[in-house]
């Protein structure tokens, strides 16, 4: 009967220590809130007085990561808004090349949609044009994380994001600007990785839009996908104009691809200087990466800077749908939530999705 006891007793025991440390895992970090400043008038002025907000000093030579935006598509960010303040600092823009093809993946071509698109009054510096390096991470899903050589050129970088809908992520932000855009194209499609289309044949026309913009000739006339040619890049998904193609994990579903972009936004930004302005303007439902973008779902929000990208992409997101009046203006939009991306955010202490948004007027 002791025995028993005792058995109970430890089996007791042992139980309440699985559940303490699974609830612990499950437990975000507690943080403080991070401030986020933000201005409804969108002009360059405006953007040199947030940043100046921030209080960042820029060591050693700064990058300014922004997004080029493909040939083809009209709701990336003005360059003009940018060029006072990028001057002003004598900042070198950043991007790395695409794992799609299209307008940015070489160097060459990259570089040539850049000055097409008016990013030529500062440097351009494609980071993996002379190849890629690692960096250690730990993770769920990764034990490195593959960056442009070029990024250790830098002792520091200002991220600028436009906030916009995505076909696969829900939104792209800061969160999004970190992982795909300082990942070389190993980087991205280790990202991608487990992501395949599932075409649903009660909505596609078969029309062969996917087929003729797939970079890597992954469907066929029929349009059935051929998941050894497939990157998972989710371009298809992204550009069905019937919404007849699902890019989700092959052998899972939920929030999976969200939290690799957390966890590469991790691992980007483990030891490096930098700060964040995200813009929210020309608000479409597809990403700049798009070639055939559709016109903006909503007017122009405004401009944000904070230094936490999450509470960022929070105070971002919390206003899009304010001025939407929905819970979930881009789930309304792609038929994605992007909120499993703030959630493990904050969970693998990226930042907080806490913030104190003060407006500068």
């Amino acid at each position: 009967m002791k025995k028993t006891l005792s058995f109970i007793a430890l089996s007791a025991a042992l139980y309440g220590c699985l559940f303490f440390f699974a609830s612990a895992e499950e437990k975000a970090p507690e943080q403080p809130a991070a401030t986020v400043y933000f201005s409804k008038t969108i002009s360059a002025a405006k953007i040199k007085a947030l940043y100046k907000k921030l209080g960042f000093k820029p060591s050693g030579k700064l990058g300014v990561k922004v997004h080029f935006g493909e040939k083809g598509n009209e709701n990336y960010l003005p360059p003009a808004l940018l060029k006072d303040l990028v001057k002003e600092l004598k900042g070198t823009f950043v991007e790395t090349n695409t794992l799609y093809g299209g307008s940015r993946g070489d160097t060459k071509s990259h570089l040539a949609t850049a000055k097409e698109h008016g990013w030529n009054y500062a440097p351009i510096d494609i980071m993996d044009s002379d190849g890629e390096k690692t960096v250690p991470y730990k993770g769920r899903y990764f034990r490195q994380v593959y960056i442009g050589k070029h990024m250790d050129n830098y002792g520091s970088f200002l991220v600028i994001s436009h906030f916009k809908g995505h076909g696969i992520a829900g939104f792209g932000g800061a969160i999004k600007n970190l992982a795909m855009g300082f990942a070389s194209p190993a980087g991205k499609k280790a990202q991608h990785s487990g992501m395949f289309p599932r075409v649903r044949s009660s909505k596609c026309v078969q029309c062969g839009l996917c087929r003729t913009q797939c970079p890597v000739g992954a469907i066929s006339e029929d349009i059935v996908v051929d998941e050894k040619k497939c990157t998972g890049c989710g371009k298809c998904a992204e550009i069905c104009p019937y919404k007849a193609i699902e890019a989700a994990p092959k052998s899972t579903r939920g929030g999976i691809f969200q939290e690799k972009l957390a966890e590469y936004a991790k691992g980007v930004t483990a030891g490096r200087k930098m700060t964040y302005i995200n813009l929210l303007m020309n608000i479409s439902a597809a990403c700049d990466c798009s070639a055939g973008a559709p016109k903006p779902f909503m007017g122009d929000v405004g401009i944000l800077s904070s230094s936490d990208p999450v509470a960022l992409d929070q105070a971002s997101f919390d206003l899009v749908n304010k001025a939407a009046g929905l819970d979930d203006a881009f789930k309304h939009e792609t038929g994605i939530s992007g909120e499993r991306c703030l959630e493990y955010s904050q969970k693998i202490a990226l930042g907080t999705r806490k913030y104190k948004l003060v407006e500068v007027k």
